[in-house]
C-alpha cells in the first residue's frame, strides 16, 4: 500500500454532535433518547499533539484490516513500534503501510491481503518505522 500524502494534522475548535454514542446495526436501540455532549476529532485523534501525522494511502494490500484504498490514517510517532502494529514505514525511501511482524531472520513487512507477499529483510536495504497508525478513516459517501 503505497503512500500519497503525509502531513501533520491540524487543530480546529469545532466540536459534532454525538447521537445516543453509538448506532445499532440491527435494531432500534432503546437508549435512542439519550444525548451525550458534543465530542471533539481533535481530542480524539490527538491532533493537537506535534507527533501526529495524517496520511492518504493508495492501494489495496491493507484491504483485511478495513484499510483501502483512499482512506487516510492517523500515524502517531510517540508510540514504540511492535510487533503486531500495523506502521507507515519507509523501506528504501519508500513509504509503505504494513503491519509489522518480526521472525528469526529479522522484522517483516506484511500485507493484509494474500496478494501480496510479505517484505523480508532480504528484500531490502534500509527500513525506518516513521510511526503506528491509530485510526483509520474511511471515505463512504463524497
Amino acid at each position: 500500500m503505497n503512500v500519497l500524502s503525509i502531513s501533520p494534522l491540524r487543530a480546529s475548535d469545532q466540536s459534532l454532535q454525538v447521537l445516543a454514542g453509538s448506532a445499532a446495526g440491527g435494531f432500534p436501540s432503546p437508549a435512542a433518547d439519550y444525548w451525550e455532549p458534543p465530542i471533539s476529532f481533535d481530542d480524539l485523534l490527538n491532533i493537537r499533539a506535534p507527533h501526529v501525522w495524517i496520511v492518504q494511502v493508495e492501494g489495496d494490500s491493507m484491504r483485511d484490516v478495513g484499510i483501502y484504498d483512499g482512506s487516510r490514517l492517523v500515524v502517531d510517532r510517540a508510540i514504540t513500534p511492535c510487533s503486531g502494529h500495523i506502521v507507515l514505514a519507509y523501506v528504501d525511501n519508500q513509504p509503505l503501510i504494513k503491519r509489522l511482524a518480526r521472525s528469526p531472520s529479522g522484522w517483516l513487512l506484511e500485507s493484509a491481503n494474500p496478494l501480496y507477499p510479505p517484505i523480508t529483510p532480504d528484500e531490502y536495504g534500509a527500513v525506518e518505522v516513521f510511526g503506528v497508525v491509530t485510526w483509520c478513516l474511511n471515505p463512504h459517501a463524497l
